[in-house]
């Protein structure tokens, strides 16, 4: 799974959040009269004002810091929207023989089809990620009581991965297999 998004995300909540702090902090050590109280005192933009009024390049590259800023937002909100779930697999990459295409969404349902058969199986969810060269598989699957997840995960692991790479002919897929046990039903209570 890639895991750069996570960290990019990570680093850049991290880098804006120390100097957020810092602004803050700096702030409120003006406030508190840590560079003198002439300072504490005086309206915080007035230095600013008197600084942009004496430079007149201040306030494009106030509007072209805000642009970027702007774009980095927008930039961040899509990548958080793409799923990275793939539309299809190539089959047969071939540019002269042509390409044959195979929906993701019918293999995962072919998937789920089947391990949903497994005994103890309640609900299957499979999905494919990445690219149609470097594709990786997601299987989130939740049993019952009656289910062995150790024979589980054997049959998911030895008989549903393999048929699936054969009909899709490759050697091997990445699968990530998360298995989570259903709650113990409680007996209802009469009163």
């Amino acid at each position: 799974m890639d895991r750069r998004p996570a960290h990019v995300n990570r680093t850049g909540l991290l880098l804006l959040g120390i100097v957020l702090a810092a602004a803050g902090g700096g702030g409120l050590a003006r406030g508190l009269g840590a560079f003198g109280d002439a300072r504490a005192s005086a309206p915080v933009l007035g230095e600013a004002r008197r600084f942009s009024n004496e430079h007149g390049w201040f306030w494009p590259a106030v509007a072209a810091a805000a642009v970027v800023m702007v774009l980095l937002g927008v930039a961040w909100l899509l990548q958080h929207v793409r799923s990275g779930r793939l539309r299809g697999l190539a089959l047969e990459p071939d540019v002269e023989a042509g390409t044959t295409r195979v929906e993701a969404r019918a293999i995962a349902g072919a998937l789920e089809a089947e391990i949903g058969e497994y005994p103890g199986v309640h609900k299957v969810r499979a999905g494919l990620i990445g690219s149609s060269k470097r594709s990786e598989l997601h299987l989130n699957i939740a049993y019952g009581q009656d289910a062995d997840p150790a024979e589980l995960r054997r049959r998911i692991q030895d008989e549903a991965i393999p048929r699936l790479c054969t009909a899709l002919e490759r050697g091997s897929i990445p699968t990530v297999v998360r298995l989570r046990p259903l709650p113990r039903k409680q007996p209802a209570t009469v009163i």
